[in-house]
């Protein structure tokens, strides 16, 4: 009794290891390091065949895929054995190796092992992380519309660099060089002065010349007079025209 049960155990040990006879057969092959491409099928066989009748000594029921297999080696195993007679009007015809499709299952389950592994691991990080409940939103928040509004200064850069890809800047033969005619502040009081006037200025219409200088030097006025608030960007909908207002509530992100 006591041998039955010692057998036992060794057997609930074993069993854990193999989840059905194509990772009996892989632990077998890594085992005997063999290239699963050109497996030695009688060594494998065998040791296959012994797997089995250890299970048998231990008076344990053998599932019928086990056997199958047994039969599939033992099928490969005897077609390599037998001797290979090439008539002369085959010569020319390779004979297709019949542990073709055994390697394709092995292949195929040694894929799944190591997804299996994969997600194992992907798993257990999860378990690690703590997710914080979400949040509930603020009660005077537009859903999905928070500053439906506000503009960022990344659209800014675009709409402005649209701007110069259409301009038509005059290239000189030779490089020449001005003294500085434009500046930050004084076109700081020129926007300021539009918007007084026209309260909202399209922000194409701050552009109306084709000097790059003079471009840029605006386009920088601008942004400082968003972040100092006297100047507020709004755009009703994408793709519709940015617009520069008098009111610097509406701050860019």
């Amino acid at each position: 009794m006591n041998k039955l049960e010692s057998h036992e155990k060794k057997l609930t040990f074993k069993l854990t290891s193999f989840e059905g006879p194509l990772d009996l057969l892989l632990h077998l092959i890594r085992q005997n390091e063999m290239n699963i491409y050109d497996i030695q099928m009688t060594a494998i066989t065998s040791q296959y065949m012994d797997y089995l009748h250890q299970m048998k000594e231990l008076r344990l029921d053998i599932a019928g895929e086990y056997l199958v297999m047994a039969a599939t080696l033992m099928n490969i195993k005897s077609r390599l054995l037998l001797p290979q007679e090439q008539e002369a009007s085959s010569a020319d015809v390779d004979e297709e190796d019949p542990r073709n499709d055994l390697v394709q299952q092995l292949l195929v389950h040694q894929l799944y092992q190591e997804i299996g592994v994969k997600l194992a691991d992907l798993a257990s990080e999860r378990e690690l992380s703590y997710s914080r409940e979400q949040a509930a939103p603020p009660l005077d928040a537009q859903l999905g519309q928070l500053r439906p509004k506000s503009t960022t200064v990344e659209q800014l850069q675009t709409a402005f660099v649209k701007i110069l890809q259409r301009k038509k800047f005059v290239k000189f033969a030779q490089p020449q060089v001005h003294p500085e005619r434009y500046n930050i502040k004084s076109e700081m009081n020129t926007i300021r002065q539009r918007l007084r006037v026209e309260r909202v200025v399209a922000f194409e219409g701050l552009f109306p010349d084709n000097i790059v200088e003079h471009l840029v030097t605006v386009f920088l006025a601008l942004l400082e007079l968003v972040k100092i608030g006297e100047a507020g960007v709004q755009q009703a909908a994408n793709f519709e025209p940015i617009m520069i207002t008098s009111e610097g509530n509406n701050v860019i992100e």
